[in-house]
């Protein structure tokens, strides 16, 4: 019986040990850098929206490669990053969305005059 005991606390020590462990693991994650970008006021299917929106995303990609640049994020190099952030924003987007921006990037602009 003093065996079991023993084990059993042995195992309940280690247990407790490794909680510490996974919360520094999560706080790393926690620090990592991220933006938002709001396409809820945007038409993706006009041509002059969607430029917009690709503004936004170029606007969030400086800032956030700047700012891995400028900590030196594992060697971060910024065309790779910036790369990457426009990637991760395309995977984000729906079908529908990803569908009215190749809808708009075939659309030819139209200027109008105004009277």
């Amino acid at each position: 019986m003093r065996k079991f005991i023993m084990s059993l606390t042995t195992v309940a020590s280690l247990s407790l040990a490794a909680i510490p462990v996974l919360g520094l693991a999560q706080a790393a994650n926690a620090t990592e850098l991220q933006a938002r970008i709001s396409v809820s006021d945007l038409n993706l299917s006009n041509p002059a929206q969607a430029a917009e929106f690709k503004a936004r995303v170029d606007a969030a990609a400086q800032s956030l490669c700047s700012a891995k640049v400028r900590n030196n994020a594992a060697h971060t190099f910024y065309g790779a990053c910036a790369t990457e952030v426009r990637r991760d924003v395309e995977r984000q987007l729906s079908a529908p969305q990803r569908k009215a921006l190749q809808v708009a990037s075939r659309a030819k602009p139209v200027e109008m005059a105004a009277r």
